[in-house]
């Protein structure tokens, strides 16, 4: 949404309308379809230069339903360090921030899990990005009987200077905690807490400076721990491997990629990558071998305005069948400004 003034109060309206259309039908993971908005509007101000205060809500509807799924406040107080580092308590500037690849952190939570609430110490520049996060998804009370569910994450990723003045080099490590628990808390289950890392290469070419578009390759190494040894699956670690092939050229990204897991289970990951039915108990398939593909089309207009097409497609060499999913969205983050509240 653009930068704020110190003094000057905001509107920042924030809103996503969304298709996401999942075709699946195979033993690991059901079809469903995403299909509503979100609306977060936010009143934003800047008292002093290094704090930045939000207040709004965040409202999901599901098309159909006649009703807000998700109502929740959002309020979060911001410290800039400086120009590129940023403390945040509160509610988090959305989970699609984080940067986390798709097996491991789902990329759908962009609509069904956009808001999120907790701390951030997010670091940004042209070479280095560093987001250290925890989101607070399930508070308890005494005597609850649920559990408290938290995520802790850490997305670094460095890229390099243009090497040659064409070749880049980018290495992401990513590291994510997901617990269940809780000790005031009256529920059946054990505690149980799972850890994800992913890291890797990838390899960038500029195409006669960009004039015929990027193209390089990735490979990402996947890893998935029951920490606590008593997960429901009775899957205690697992790996997995993806290499991808890439090109985008203007405002379209193709992908093309080879992913051979064993035993990998990620709770806050997609699922078609995984070993655990989502829908048939006790089912669990070790080995999965998928040729993934994806294209992406983003066309963005002004600096507030998105519309994506996205389409991913998943072949299970063993399986021997094609699954795929469809994405279509408009979003809109746009900063208004109120009133000025300096004094003279």
């Amino acid at each position: 949404g653009g930068s704020v003034d110190e003094g000057d109060l905001y509107l920042n309206f924030r809103n996503i309308n969304f298709v996401k259309n999942n075709e699946y039908s195979n033993p690991i993971i059901e079809g469903y379809t995403l299909i509503g908005y979100f609306i977060q509007p936010e009143l934003v101000y800047k008292p002093a230069e290094k704090i930045t205060l939000r207040l709004g809500a965040h409202l999901l509807s599901y098309s159909g339903t006649n009703k807000f799924s998700l109502i929740k406040p959002v309020f979060s107080t911001s410290w800039h360090f400086s120009e590129n580092t940023c403390f945040t308590i509160g509610s988090l500037p959305g989970s699609n921030q984080h940067m986390m690849f798709d097996p491991h952190f789902n990329k759908e939570r962009i609509y069904n899990a956009f808001s999120e609430d907790g701390l951030q110490l997010r670091t940004s520049t042209d070479n280095f990005f560093s987001d250290t996060w925890l989101s607070w998804e399930n508070y308890i009370f005494k005597g609850d009987n649920e559990r408290e569910i938290f995520t802790a994450g850490e997305s670094f990723r460095y890229t390099s200077p243009e090497l040659a003045g064409l070749i880049r080099l980018e290495i992401p490590v990513q590291v994510q905690f997901k617990h269940y628990g809780g000790q005031i808390s009256d529920y059946l289950e054990h505690v149980e807490t799972f850890l994800n890392i992913a890291a890797g290469a990838k390899f960038s070419i500029d195409i006669e400076e960009s004039k015929y578009g990027t193209a390089g390759l990735e490979s990402i190494f996947f890893k998935g721990n029951s920490l606590t040894g008593n997960a429901p699956s009775g899957i205690k670690n697992g790996y997995a491997w993806w290499h991808k092939l890439f090109y985008s050229f203007k405002n379209a990204e193709i992908e093309a990629g080879y992913w051979s897991s064993n035993d990998f289970y990620a709770p806050n990951g997609n699922f078609i990558f995984g070993s655990v039915s989502d829908h048939i108990e006790n089912l669990i398939i070790s080995d999965r071998k998928l040729i993934t593909g994806s294209v992406n089309i983003k066309l963005p207009y002004n600096d507030f305005f998105e519309f994506y097409f996205g389409f991913d497609g998943y072949y299970d060499t063993d399986l021997k069948r094609f699954d795929n999913a469809m994405t279509l969205h408009i979003k809109l983050d746009k900063l208004i400004k109120i009133a000025t509240l300096r004094h003279p």
